[in-house]
């Protein structure tokens, strides 16, 4: 039953700033608004919870509501948060030292934040910023990750990987190493611009003594643009760079709970970070890069990719939902106004585990849509644009034979 006198929080805690939402126990949003950074880990826990409170108080007053009411649920939703028991640790302390804040409460992950946003049973996030991140979130609450490990030991797929990808392949053919499969003369002349370089020598400045992080990951925008132009070798890093990201949904795979795939749309996938600015040019990599690889990873005949909408307030409105929950309390909500859909797969093998395809079938058949480049491996892929859906013809091709 729905009751309108109910309040419920959310918080949406970054390294630079946080932003807060009120919702009443209708849904309807009551209050908005952005405070400063409330990761525990850049100014300690006491100064976190300090803030959260008064961010909340904040709330309260745009809201018109009194300082002695007290929340019905709060999620906090906040970077840094990704340890269970640590979390489970700091709402213990919440509801000790601050107990008119609220009557319950719950801490996770903004990534955990973003999935509540966008879905009502679980998906994943996949981040794909300066580096890369994915986290699985199942309907019975259990989460997986993989990536997020920062550059010197992964981020594949995240913009700095795709720099630092594109200078290797220089350094690479220069050092006669290895043979890049198209002409860099185009790649070549964004590394050296972006970097002002007169040789490769002096790539070493950047790398070893003035090394910034991002300074390397703005280079993966000209290397798209590159992609934009024609040029084959730009193309060829973004593609790689779509099937280091789709890596992480196959290697998550293993551990998605069935619920994930009898969806009726499918596996939801939520992107964040810019390099989707490139889609176009990570997709084919990207749904190769989903096919099974390995012999644990299981076949996902379908799924869709959403991005947040534009004004949502990202996780705070997933945290609120997370905060609900834990009160027992089904808040309404609309999925359809918090996030867009931008491309959906689905494979036409019946979805029976002899018919799964292996690792050889994914590596061999891929299908291309001949008429805007759309790509798909063995199946249909429908790409939305401007609330516009386009299903893409494909014509399979297999072992180099179109058919």
């Amino acid at each position: 039953m729905v009751n309108a006198n109910l309040i419920f929080g959310g918080v949406e805690g970054g390294g630079t700033h946080s932003w807060i939402v009120l919702m009443d126990g209708r849904g309807k949003k009551i209050a908005e608004l952005e405070g400063p950074s409330t990761n525990r880990w850049l100014m300690g826990l006491k100064e976190c919870l300090e803030r959260i409170c008064k961010l909340v108080q904040d709330a309260k007053e745009m809201a018109g509501v009194s300082q002695d009411t007290i929340l019905e649920g709060l999620g906090l939703c906040l970077s840094g948060c990704e340890e269970d028991e640590a979390n489970r640790q700091m709402e213990k302390e919440i509801l000790e030292q601050y107990p008119n804040l609220t009557k319950h409460v719950v801490v996770a992950s903004d990534t955990q934040g973003s999935i509540a946003t966008a879905c009502h049973n679980g998906g994943i996030v996949l981040i794909s910023g300066t580096g890369s991140n994915a986290l699985l979130l199942n309907p019975d609450g259990k989460t997986f990750r993989c990536g997020g490990w920062g550059h010197m030991l992964g981020d594949e797929g995240g913009a700095y990987w795709i720099a630092a990808r594109a200078v290797k392949i220089l350094f690479d053919e220069d050092d006669n190493l290895i043979d890049p499969p198209f002409c860099t003369a185009k790649l070549r002349n964004i590394v050296y611009s972006h970097f002002d370089l007169k040789d490769r020598f002096g790539m070493l400045q950047h790398v070893y003594t003035t090394f910034e992080k991002a300074k390397f990951a703005s280079l993966a925008a000209k290397i798209s643009e590159g992609a934009a132009q024609g040029d084959p070798m730009c193309g060829r890093i973004l593609y790689d760079g779509g099937f280091a990201l789709g890596r992480h949904i196959s290697a998550l795979s293993r551990n998605m709970h069935p619920d994930l795939f009898a969806a009726e749309d499918g596996l939801q996938i939520v992107c964040s970070g810019s390099v989707w600015k490139s889609w176009e040019y990570l997709r084919e990599g990207f749904v190769d890069g989903v096919q099974p690889q390995l012999e644990k990873d299981e076949f996902i005949p379908k799924f869709k990719l959403l991005r947040l909408a534009v004004g949502a307030v990202t996780s705070a409105l997933g945290a609120i939902y997370l905060g609900a929950l834990k009160a027992g309390y089904d808040i309404p909500r609309d999925y359809s106004k918090n996030v867009k859909p931008f491309f959906t797969y689905i494979h036409p093998a019946p979805q029976t585990a002899s018919s799964h395809p292996t690792k050889s079938t994914a590596k061999i058949a891929i299908t291309i849509n001949h008429d805007n480049g759309h790509a798909c491996s063995n199946g249909k892929a429908t790409e939305t644009t401007n609330g516009q859906t386009n299903g893409t013809h494909c014509t399979s091709i297999t072992n180099g034979n179109s058919t």
